[in-house]
């Protein structure tokens, strides 16, 4: 089976109403899969003075080639203005954009490039590069796929520590007030393009 899924959204990035267009390079891939934007999440989970509170990313631009015939030739590009956080309240809405966390008005979009992909029993492993906060760093993103009736579902849930890119810097960067892990929970939805 040979997919391309093409997630689009408005890709931009504000700071008190200001757009910022990113500076990114896109691959030219070919699309024959379109994402349902209503039913795509990119979520995330943290804890602030022990208690979990999650969230969501409300913008995102992704492009990814899946083939499980041609892994080598399988790719994976995710930007995500950082601008679109939501964190549930005003105050960590706020917040997240100053340089102690996201920086966002420097640094308007994290980007999520693959190198490899490889099978990991019934899922996929995608290693490759984030770049956030102006630091690129190497992760591993798992990630699970089921198709049913041509609609195509991508499903991940995977920690980050957001000191690896100063997000939380001093006094805010030990597990005192907000934790080091933030749980990614994403789900993006797919139908085959016309």
């Amino acid at each position: 089976m040979r997919f391309v899924i093409l997630l689009s959204a408005l890709l931009f990035s504000a700071c008190r109403g200001e757009t910022v267009e990113p500076e990114i390079q896109a691959p030219a891939f070919e699309t024959n899969y379109v994402v349902a934007n209503d039913e795509s999440r990119l979520g995330f989970a943290a804890t602030q003075e022990g208690v979990v509170f999650t969230g969501e990313f409300t913008d995102f631009e992704a492009l990814i080639y899946f083939d499980p015939e041609e892994l080598e030739a399988s790719r994976v590009l995710v930007s995500v203005p950082l601008a679109s956080f939501d964190g549930g309240s005003t105050d960590r809405n706020s917040n997240a954009s100053s340089n102690i966390w996201f920086d966002a008005k420097k640094f308007p979009v994290a980007v999520f490039e693959s190198q490899l992909i490889r099978e990991d029993g019934n899922a996929y492993i995608a290693q490759g590069t984030l770049m956030l906060k102006g630091q690129t760093k190497q992760i591993l993103f798992p990630f699970k796929l089921n198709e049913t009736d041509g609609r195509t579902v991508m499903t991940a849930t995977f920690p980050i520590n957001r000191t690896r890119w100063d997000v939380g810097q001093s006094p805010w960067n030990t597990e005192g007030y907000v934790g080091l892990d933030v749980i990614l929970d994403l789900r993006i939805v797919a139908d085959r393009a016309p």
